[in-house]
């Protein structure tokens, strides 16, 4: 049952206690930055579920969320066998939007992570946005003592100075990479990134922030083009590397339609993470 996986305290926080898989972290036994997003996405549905407004709730009144954009700062990755502790909660609608607060813990108090997520509330007949405040009402948020300021930055400014590009890649959308409806899972995404850059980058640096934002849904079968940019050419080689990611639809007439964009910064891995104990 659901609300055996997340505990609701008196301030309307959810809890969810759980610990880092084998399957979880890359080839150093550290956190895969996919799993860090997987956890917001599970924090939230759980969440909403527990509070009886989770997709399945909605989908009988014909509606359904969808994240839309998703901040996180990370200041350390775990290793397989970690515990982690998630506490999250919504604030106030904004708008069309509803944000959530996730953040993580691990065994010892340390914070692996903190993300300011952005979700919509779709109308399933008409594919439209609707204002989410009487749902938002339903989900309680705690006291405004525990909100954190809304605002995001704006990415034209990153994206416009970024004009070096460091990687071009054409993923393949697998079986796996789809949901029931063959829309690319959110997830996906986070991977591309990952897998577009070098391995000798990855095996020396982790991102220590995402911002992320999903702008159309793709589907298998589909052509998605990721190119990775930054302001100098040579930013690979920085001890803060700071990449632009921009991906991109292959229309059948060739044209591009742009369908996710990430800003991200990095640090060397030795900064970010444990070595895992023999």
């Amino acid at each position: 049952m659901i609300k055996d996986v997340i505990r609701l305290d008196n301030e309307n926080i959810g809890h969810i206690d759980t610990y880092i898989t084998s399957y979880d972290t890359d080839s150093h036994f550290n956190t895969r930055l996919s799993v860090y997003h997987a956890t917001v996405q599970e924090a939230a549905g759980l969440h909403a579920s527990a509070k009886g407004i989770g997709i399945p709730h909605l989908q009988k009144e014909d509606k359904t969320w969808v994240i839309a954009r998703s901040r996180m700062e990370i200041y350390h990755y775990g290793v397989w066998g970690d515990f982690m502790h998630v506490n999250t909660f919504v604030q106030p609608a904004t708008g069309l939007n509803c944000p959530r607060i996730v953040e993580a813990y691990d065994q010892k108090g340390r914070k692996l992570f903190s993300a300011m997520t952005r979700w919509a509330v779709i109308d399933m007949k008409n594919g439209r946005p609707v204002r989410p405040t009487d749902i938002v009402t339903r989900l309680a948020p705690p006291p405004e003592k525990y909100y954190l300021d809304p605002k995001l930055p704006n990415l034209i400014e990153a994206q416009e100075a970024c004009r070096e590009t460091i990687a071009v890649y054409e993923p393949q959308i697998r079986y796996l990479d789809t949901d029931p409806n063959r829309h690319v899972n959110n997830l996906t995404y986070t991977g591309w990134i990952i897998e577009a850059l070098p391995d000798e980058f990855n095996d020396q640096y982790k991102p220590c922030l995402t911002d992320v934002r999903w702008i159309r849904q793709t589907y298998r079968g589909e052509r998605v083009l990721v190119t990775v940019k930054a302001v100098d050419r040579d930013e690979l080689k920085k001890d803060n590397p700071k990449l632009f990611v921009n991906m991109e639809r292959i229309e059948e007439d060739g044209s591009r339609q742009q369908v996710f964009e990430a800003w991200t910064e990095w640090k060397r891995r030795s900064e970010m993470s444990d070595q895992i104990e023999s």
